[in-house]
């Protein structure tokens, strides 16, 4: 019963950060759009959003009503997850003050995207999950994508940053889905 407990609180977490971090896009993308969408965006990720939230309250519902044990985690890990987290955040914090003093700040949403990509990498090895490669191959080459039209101003970066986001977007929203189907199949067993 620990196990369950613990793989279903493992899953409600990451449920909760992509429910977050699709928030976070969502609203970069509408901002960098300036209502050009139409706010469709904006509603296409609220919907999700909504969707998100609702299995993070039926999780946690859940996970109340399962017998308390002793739950099992894995201290290594736990402390590789956070080293990660750590190291991603003071490499956003650097790339934005970097990026503003050598006045390229329209640069910074490809930074992001790029920093974000490449932490799944490591989160893929820490967790043996497979499906980290994927999602952070897909943000790494989106954030590529968004330097190259950038740096060659093909478009307006407005643009290729509200894409860029979105294509971010998706990529929480499909791991987030992932938490759903396998919350289903913790509750199954």
């Amino acid at each position: 019963m620990a196990e369950i407990e613990t793989k279903l609180d493992s899953t409600l977490s990451g449920l909760i950060l992509m429910t977050i971090f699709t928030t976070v896009w969502a609203i970069l993308a509408e901002y960098y759009f300036n209502n050009s969408d139409f706010r469709i965006i904006g509603i296409v990720f609220g919907i999700v959003i909504v969707y998100f939230i609702y299995y993070c309250l039926t999780f946690t519902k859940k996970k109340t009503s399962l017998p308390k044990s002793k739950k099992v985690k894995d201290p290594k890990k736990d402390k590789l997850f956070w080293i990660i987290i750590a190291i991603e955040g003071f490499a956003i914090f650097v790339a934005k003050n970097v990026l503003i003093n050598i006045g390229k700040d329209q640069l910074f949403i490809s930074c992001l995207a790029l920093i974000v990509g490449l932490h799944f990498i490591p989160l893929a090895k820490v967790f043996d999950r497979k499906f980290d490669y994927y999602i952070g191959a897909w943000t790494t080459l989106s954030a590529i994508v968004g330097f190259v039209l950038i740096l060659q101003q093909y478009y307006n970066y407005n643009i290729v940053n509200a894409f860029l986001c979105v294509s971010c977007a998706i990529s929480t929203t499909l791991y987030g889905l992932r938490m759903i189907n396998n919350g289903k199949k913790i509750l199954a067993a």
